[in-house]
């Protein structure tokens, strides 16, 4: 099954905060947030890795702190578990998690303004004109689904989003290679529209079945899990 999750930023954002948070994770994850000047930034950085280490470790009490590794491309993976997929995206307020037994992504945007110099480079030309045509909403679903199938395959831009279309109906969104001319069969992506945001979920060989309904986990629960 693949498993979502959603962590909301706290309304008020504080360093003496975020500094507690950051015991929790990674010295990788503290340099990197070290360099980020948005606290904002900091906030949505740090809870990335304490959601999945929140859900990981909980799921599987005897693996405590976790270590993170990557691939090639910089995908992130557990050390200890590189079979128990995972991906985190965050926009916005909002921090997203998905997990699955095969490769997964995911990608959260928060709905703005069409970005019409990003949607000339990473949309096909069909694609360009029809999101020229549609609403904002049409914009972030489409690139949304983009991102989290890159996060998917675990190659990052290394894969050009405008090589790949997008075929969306009812059941959800499949992918379209347009080099080879062909209809990408390993990964499936569902939508998930809420309070101003979509969210996409890309999967590898599974169906709209196994993706379950989001779970919201509290920054309360985060906190707890800390002390």
């Amino acid at each position: 099954m693949v498993e979502v999750y959603l962590c909301k930023l706290p309304h008020l954002l504080q360093q003496k905060e975020l500094n507690f948070l950051l015991q929790g994770v990674s010295q990788g994850k503290k340099e990197k947030v070290s360099n980020l000047y948005h606290l904002s930034d900091k906030y949505r950085t740090t809870l990335g890795e304490l959601l999945v280490r929140f859900l990981y470790e909980g799921k599987h009490p005897s693996q405590s702190m976790v270590t993170f590794t990557q691939n090639a491309y910089g995908k992130p993976y557990i050390k200890e578990n590189p079979s128990s997929f995972f991906n985190i995206s965050h926009s916005g307020e909002w921090i997203a998690c998905a997990f699955h037994d095969r490769e997964v992504g995911v990608d959260i945007e928060e709905v703005k303004e069409k970005m019409e110099e990003v949607a000339k480079i990473a949309f096909t030309s069909e694609e360009y004109e029809r999101i020229m045509k549609e609403d904002e909403e049409y914009f972030y679903e489409l690139w949304a689904s983009k991102e989290s199938y890159v996060k998917a395959v675990g190659k990052g831009f290394a894969i050009s989003p405008d090589t790949i279309s997008i075929k969306k109906n009812d059941e959800g969104v499949t992918f379209f290679c347009e080099k080879e001319r062909q209809e990408i069969q390993d990964f499936f992506c569902k939508i998930y529209d809420f309070e101003g945001y979509k969210l996409a979920v890309c999967a590898e060989r599974t169906s709209k079945e196994e993706f379950l309904p989001p779970v919201v986990v509290s920054f309360a629960e985060i906190l707890s899990f800390l002390t």
